[in-house]
């Protein structure tokens, strides 16, 4: 019998969070940094370990040298920081605490948009300056959403110096998302003093249900945090309008930042017009006007004695360098004084060094009356300055387009959510009295709202009223709509097809399944692959390295010329040794792209994640993409993974001679009825159907269930198949209608055995049952029941006959489970519980096959079922009668092969070999214990999505691996050829503004981002081979 996943719930919390119900042992560790100055050996940090080691509490203890830093772990409950300090000290050393913070992370959580981030080491450079802010417990930064998350001890750090430690760093930065999913800003409108803002909070927190209220008076914002289940932002804003205010709900929620990608299209946009207005005249004046005869008089024309056509592109010129491109100057000055280098750096040295000896060959001229003695001309390239800023401008206009449509996908799913909902009040009868239509912002978790057909649900809920078909393919890619009726869950943001419903809800705001959808992806963007850890510190050192090589090429250039190594017919008209080597320089300062390979990783990761996403697969890092594109070996779970996970009892048989089939189910289902597991429910509903009673009280529903039941399973027997339950998502697909049990005999002193069974005292026919003393019993007239497999029944000391064994045997070879039930000492029946496949499996298990992957089932079944399963499925490699432990035990065994394993589960007893595999996959409709364990979560119960999500993973993976050759091929190329070294061949030197214009285009993040966008076209090759051997 597979192990059971009810009963006893917190030992499978236990065993998956590693904590009890009580306070955690962790919640007390603290971790310390201390600097320890004095240490000049070895064994001085040897002995500054072994004094930290020898305090009581102290739980770990490592001293490097090099860094003259200690780490400890301790118990704060057994330890204080000064001792730890003290016992630095009395070993002869200095100390001081360099940081101190909780080893389990419990601070508040604020999300800040960061602008000015171009490049990974940009990025790199604002997360160290959270991260070594004191009372900062962790920050993560991502390049592609321009965000920052900080979870930090509110007691010790505030927001506002979190903000400026990123301008210090020289980006700007604002808040836009702080606390949890119960806090909300409201914006109050009309306060003007002190005594305003003492009502509105007073109002506020006289509320029930509210926890904590702050008023800013400047700001006009309230931050209130609330009990959803007591109360919710619209009773919040009627009391701040009772109290002679106004008062609407602040979305500081955007995680996604769309509307500021859009700001940022219209920004760069906007420069770019402005850089265009002046430009082209400039490229006029220096390109295509000299070769027009008719403008000749034009050049020959001086103004206080200064060509006229220089002052003419110097005037335009200059607006392009200090006013449209200030915010390259100001971007290079924040990095240069933060000791840091971007691509900042790079465009106003390139363009400063243009303009400024364009400013200094035309004063030279002058001063020297060459206008005068008719030599030759002035060289300038004021056009190369102003044509350098356009091109780059037009590059991060293109990028910024292309950075827009990777967030696309998540964008459309923000946009599900109807923007009101019909809000219904009921009388004391259950009348409806009124309707109203509010916000859905305002929506309370537990309201009754009408959806009409055609229109959106706006939150999650409950159907109490109405049936209907509803649409859920943009969340979960179901094609087919799915069947609603009363009790049925619905998913806010979902369509309803065609009756009217009544939903009440039960998940609102970002509690509800979208918006955690959307917060998941958005996470796993911030998430780094490690393959980016490459990419970081080639881009820490990409600028410094440019810039190396720019001044090497200049000064070899310009050496060689000198020395006459290179014949001066070499030189273009009118330029000298200093400029000819200038240009080269300048070239290679700006055909150089760090940004391309800060972007390879992250820009690759959000497209895959939004595209997975809207195809109903929810990716939770960048690690476990990276992870999942080397997976050799699958493990499966049998129930609910690789079957339907409708168990149902198709045969069955009578081991004893006083009891009847009836009083054996009805004691079995009395048992039964205190677990959760799907044989449990199994055996309850055969039961209901058995004795009559029970039955879904929706009108139709039990018998339409049980000749669907009938169809679906095969082998008969003697007795009925029942299953109750219709599908109401993807994620209840496998739920039954719950069975009443006013008509079960009270059970008493339940004890579920792991991968056994469950036992418990049941009273006989008029007794109430209650937990009494073995001894009184009998007195009480209960009777012990014991419902499991050979192992309980082992346990218990109930004999299984050779009978008994051959016609398990029989039932096992048949795919089904065997379920013993013992009533007193001895055997009372068999019930033979079948769970049919899903139709997919066998498709997918070749797919994986030909794809050259090993599938293992690993299950807590006993051994011919499993086996006559893996037969069915052509899985070779199977473990039977599994506890939770071995599970996970099986996958550490597979890893030590070297081998990169996925696990695909569904329960709770699934949770700890998901968490240990490299890649665990949560299928769709499995427990949300499991989700949480899970890397991968598949919307639909569906396993074809298993095929989908790995061929996901490898083609992203390789579009990662493409951009880093894009993006280090570019450089490579580009830099030696900006440097000059083909131009003792072709005599063709890149112009600095041409460079500039390969740098703008030939991103690979741009390009490559486009091409991977079209990936949906084509759902790969792992599915195309799963349908066709299907």
């Amino acid at each position: 019998m597979p192990e059971r996943k009810g009963g006893d719930a917190e030992y499978e919390l236990q065993s998956l969070l590693g904590r009890g119900s009580g306070k955690s042992a962790a919640s007390d560790t603290v971790k310390a940094t201390v600097t320890v100055v004095g240490m000049h050996c070895s064994s001085c940090s040897t002995a500054v370990e072994r004094a930290l080691r020898a305090l009581p509490g102290v739980q770990s203890a490592s001293v490097a040298l090099l860094q003259k830093s200690a780490q400890v772990a301790y118990d704060s409950s057994q330890l204080r920081l000064d001792d730890i300090l003290e016992s630095v000290r009395d070993a002869g050393f200095e100390a001081d605490l360099l940081l101190s913070k909780s080893a389990d992370p419990t601070g508040k959580v604020t999300k800040f948009r960061v602008t000015g981030m171009h490049c990974s080491s940009c990025s790199t450079a604002v997360q160290k300056a959270l991260s070594v802010m004191t009372g900062v417990e962790k920050a993560s930064v991502s390049l592609t959403l321009e965000q920052a998350e900080v979870v930090f001890d509110p007691t010790i750090i505030k927001e506002a110096v979190l903000l400026e430690a990123i301008e210090d760093a020289g980006f700007e930065g604002e808040v836009v998302q702080q606390g949890d999913s119960n806090t909300v800003t409201l914006q109050v409108e009309g306060m003007t003093c002190g005594s305003c803002s003492s009502a509105v909070q007073n109002a506020v927190a006289s509320q029930k249900g509210v926890v904590s209220a702050a008023v800013n008076l400047l700001a006009k914002r309230a931050e209130v945090q609330f009990d959803p289940d007591v109360t919710g932002p619209r009773a919040l804003i009627e009391a701040i309008q009772d109290a002679g205010f106004d008062a609407h709900i602040v979305d500081t929620d955007r995680a996604l930042g769309a509307d500021d990608r859009r700001a940022e299209l219209q920004y760069w946009r906007r420069l770019l017009r402005y850089s265009c207005v002046f430009t082209l005249p400039v490229f006029m004046l220096a390109m295509v006007l000299p070769m027009m005869p008719s403008c000749e008089a034009l050049f020959k024309t001086h103004l206080l004695g200064f060509p006229l056509d220089e002052l003419l592109k110097w005037a335009l010129a200059t607006p392009v360098q200090f006013w449209v491109g200030w915010r390259f100057h100001a971007g290079a000055w924040k990095a240069l004084k933060n000791g840091r280098a971007n691509m900042d750096v790079l465009v106003s040295l390139g363009t400063n060094a243009s303009y400024t000896y364009s400013m200094i060959s035309i004063l030279h001229h002058h001063i020297m009356r060459h206008h005068i003695t008719g030599q030759y001309r002035p060289t300038d390239f004021f056009e190369t300055s102003a044509m350098l800023i356009t091109f780059i401008l037009l590059g991060k206009y293109l990028e910024a387009a292309a950075k827009s449509r990777t967030s696309a996908a998540i964008t459309r799913l923000l946009q599900l959510t109807p923007p009101t909902a019909t809000l219904l009040t009921l009388d004391e009868k259950g009348h409806v009295t009124a309707e109203q239509e509010v916000a859905t912002s305002l929506v309370h978790r537990g309201d009754l709202l009408k959806v009409l057909p055609g229109s959106r649900i706006p939150a999650d809920g409950l159907v109490t009223c109405g049936q209907s078909h509803v649409d859920e393919s943009m969340l979960t890619g179901e094609a087919l709509p799915v069947s609603k009726r009363q009790g049925d869950t619905v998913i806010g943001g979902t369509v309803n097809l065609a009756g009217l419903l009544q939903v009440r809800t039960t998940r609102v705001g970002s509690d509800t399944a979208l918006a955690q959808i959307v917060r998941l992806v958005g996470d796993a963007q911030m998430a780094k692959a490690p393959i980016q850890a490459f990419a970081d510190y080639v881009s820490s050192i990409f600028v410094p390295i440019v810039v190396s090589i720019a001044v090497i090429t200049w000064l070899s250039w310009y050496v060689a010329g000198q020395m006459g190594t290179y014949p001066n017919s070499w030189l273009p008209e009118g330029h000298t040794h200093f400029l000819f080597a200038l240009l080269f320089g300048i070239s290679v300062l700006v055909v150089a792209c760090p940004c391309a390979l800060g972007l390879a990783t992250p820009t690759a990761v959000m497209v895959g994640t939004g595209v997975a996403a809207s195809s109903g697969i929810l990716i939770k890092g960048g690690d476990a993409l990276e992870r999942a594109h080397k997976i050799k070996t699958i493990v499966f779970d049998k129930t609910g993974t690789l079957t339907k996970g409708k168990p149902a009892v198709t045969n069955h048989r009578l081991f004893h001679d006083k009891l009847s089939l009836e009083e054996v189910l009805g004691l079995a289902a009395a048992v039964e009825a205190c677990s959760e597991h799907p044989l449990a429910s199994a055996v309850l509903h055969f039961a209901a159907a058995r004795l009559d009673v029970g039955r879904d009280p929706t009108p139709g529903s039990f018998d339409a269930e049980l000749a669907a039941g009938l169809q679906q399973l095969e082998g008969g027997g003697e007795s009925t198949p029942l299953v109750v339950g219709t599908p109401s998502s993807s994620r209840a697909k496998r739920q039954r209608s719950p069975v009443a049990t006013d008509w079960l005999q009270p059970a008493t002193d339940i004890q579920v055995e792991e991968g056994k069974g469950i036992k418990g005292f049941v009273a006989r026919p008029g007794q109430q049952a209650r937990s009494v003393s073995p001894t009184k019993r009998k007195q009480q007239a209960l009777v012990k029941v014991t419902v499991g497999n050979k192992k309980m029944m082992a346990q218990e000391g109930i004999a299984v006959s050779q009978t008994v064994d051959d016609y398990m045997r029989e039932m096992e070879n048949d795919c089904c489970t065997c379920v013993m039930v013992g009533v007193g000492e001895g055997l009372a029946g068999v019930l033979a519980i079948k769970d049919p496949l899903k139709p997919e499996a066998r498709g997918v298990v070749a797919a994986l096959h030909q794809a050259g992957m090993a599938c293992h089932l690993v299950t807590g079944d006993n051994w011919r079922t499993a086996r006559s399963i893996a037969e069915q499925l052509g899985i070779i490699n199977v473990t039977a009668e599994c506890l939770p432990a071995g599970k996970a035990e099986k996958i550490k065994d597979l890893q030590g092969r070297k081998k990169v394993v996925a696990m695909v589960g569904d329960g709770i007893n699934d949770s700890p070999a998901l968490a240990q595999a490299d890649v665990g996959i949560a299928v769709g409709s499995g427990t949300d214990i499991a989700i949480e364990a899970a890397d991968y979560v598949l919307m639909r119960d569906d396993l074809e999505d298993v095929l989908t999500a790995i061929d996901l993973s490898k083609k992203t993976f390789g579009r990662i691996k493409l951009n880093y050759i894009w993006a280090m091929g570019y450089n490579i190329v580009m830099i030696p050829v900006a440097a000059g070294v083909l131009y003792p061949v072709t005599r063709m030197q890149v112009p600095p503004w041409v460079a500039g214009l390969c740098s703008s285009h030939l991103q690979p993040s741009w390009f490559l981002i486009r091409a991977l966008s079209s990936w949906p076209a084509s759902r790969g090759c792992l599915v195309s081979i799963c349908v066709c051997r299907t």
